[in-house]
């Protein structure tokens, strides 16, 4: 499997390139064998026969045994070299020695071919051969062999001379069918981005639309669908904003007639159900603020201990630890929301650490540029297949939604939400058994034990 990023694989232009490359080559070669075998039977046909006789006709005005003054004669008409090797003298028209090392001759012959009368003197003693530079016809005439040499040696500085002109040319077919092929799939690139930047939720986003073709349809289709789920998010925000006003009233005026019933042990219980269904109420309404785009932080500079001190006090939280250095810089945060933060963060440590006689621990340090809060409890820890989505709305590991086992799934959420806001992370670290390193997370202050670990990183600007 692949990890490192692949630009083959990745890119649609290259593979059509590729792909086109391929099929051209295969054409290429196709038509190759078709013309060599087409060229092959139109010389075994067509040209050798006709090559033969030729040659036949020379051998005749050379004479048996050969005359060097006619082959030289010859050679000054034609262009062709003639070598005469006899049994007793060499001699060649150009006054050199041929060289016949790896020289392999064919020699098929002419019998009878139908070009030719039947009457015809068969020509069955023609040797073909050769190299690269030179095209060589062998002929036995009695005790003499001839040698008939057609150069071509020009003709390989003529293909050095062409490879370079082609090899350019085919580097430059491929660069403009590259740059086509990507002009052409611009709009691919177009609606990968769009679509990653919906899936990040700006649903607001519109892909451009370049051509109207098949990709701008699909890109036309695309928006439609974001603007349509655009619009019905805003509805079903709208609706549950509105509903959480409308139940603030009724709950308001509960409280209010709560207070007038004698002290006992239900009218305590019923204190405690509006104040849940308050808070459920108010992360209901911060979150789909803080969701919504037009959340405008009210950011000052606060001291990140007073904060933390000051949640404590209202929420009378006495298990909790500090580990804070005075050096500490303030940071610049809308404070009431990082205190919403601080409260939903310890509120859910001490409710997961009531089985542990360790403390819940908060501990602030600095690095570089940020500020880290980790608030940790010593509870039963939560599995690595719940910790993606412990900070999804209304997400909650345990899906019986008792007082006992936490509230409705927002308050991570909404701390999230709030971190995000402020340009800073959240991330969670856990441990589900004392012997387990699911998650591992290395820290002084953190026990080998089961327990969750939330750490929030705030920039100091």
């Amino acid at each position: 499997m692949l990890t490192k990023y692949n630009p083959f694989r990745r890119s649609l232009s290259t593979r059509l390139l590729v792909v086109f490359v391929i099929a051209s080559v295969l054409l290429t070669i196709m038509a190759m064998i078709t013309l060599m075998h087409g060229f092959a039977n139109a010389w075994q046909v067509n040209a050798r026969p006709h090559l033969e006789l030729y040659l036949d006709y020379i051998s005749e005005d050379i004479g048996s045994p050969p005359s060097e003054e006619a082959a030289l004669a010859l050679s000054k008409k034609l262009p062709v070299h003639i070598y005469i090797s006899g049994p007793s003298s060499y001699y060649s028209t150009n006054g050199e020695t041929l060289e016949l090392d790896e020289v392999y001759f064919d020699k098929p012959g002419l019998r009878h071919h139908p070009r030719f009368p039947h009457g015809k003197k068969s020509i069955a003693d023609v040797e073909f051969g050769g190299n690269e530079d030179k095209t060589l016809l062998k002929r036995e005439l009695g005790e003499y062999t001839v040698y008939y040499e057609l150069s071509h040696q020009g003709r390989k500085t003529e293909r050095r001379k062409f490879m370079l002109p082609a090899l350019s040319a085919l580097l430059a077919s491929l660069a403009i069918l590259y740059f086509i092929i990507r002009r052409m799939l611009l709009p691919v690139a177009d609606i990968r981005k769009g679509v990653q930047k919906m899936g990040q939720g700006n649903l607001s986003h519109r892909i451009i639309v370049r051509r109207d073709n098949d990709l701008g349809t699909l890109a036309s289709s695309i928006n439609s669908m974001a603007s349509d789920i655009e619009d019905m998010l805003d509805s079903k925000r709208q609706l549950l904003l509105g509903a959480s006003h409308e139940l603030r009233s009724p709950l308001t005026r509960a409280t209010i007639a709560t207070q007038l019933l004698p002290e006992s042990r239900e009218r305590q219980q019923i204190e405690d159900d509006l104040k849940e269904m308050e808070k459920l109420i108010s992360d209901i309404l911060e979150s789909e603020r803080m969701k919504s785009g037009h959340s405008i932080l009210d950011c000052e500079r606060a001291d990140i201990q007073q904060l933390v001190e000051s949640v404590l006090e209202d929420m009378q939280a006495n298990n909790v630890t500090l580990d804070m250095p005075d050096t500490l810089p303030s940071v610049f945060v809308d404070s009431i929301r990082i205190s919403i933060l601080i409260r939903n963060l310890v509120g859910n440590a001490i409710s997961h650490n009531s089985l542990s006689s360790e403390p819940v621990s908060i501990r602030a340090t600095q690095k570089n540029e940020f500020i880290e809060l980790s608030i940790s409890d010593q509870g039963p820890g939560i599995a690595p297949e719940h910790l993606e989505k412990v900070t999804e709305p209304f997400y909650r590991v345990d899906q019986s939604r008792t007082r006992q086992t936490g509230g409705y799934g927002l308050g991570l959420h909404l701390a999230k939400l709030i971190v995000q806001a402020h340009g800073g992370s959240l991330t969670i670290h856990s441990r589900t058994d004392k012997h387990g390193d699911s998650e591992e997370y290395n820290k002084s202050s953190i026990k080998e034990s089961t327990g969750t670990t939330v750490v929030v990183s705030l920039p100091l600007n």
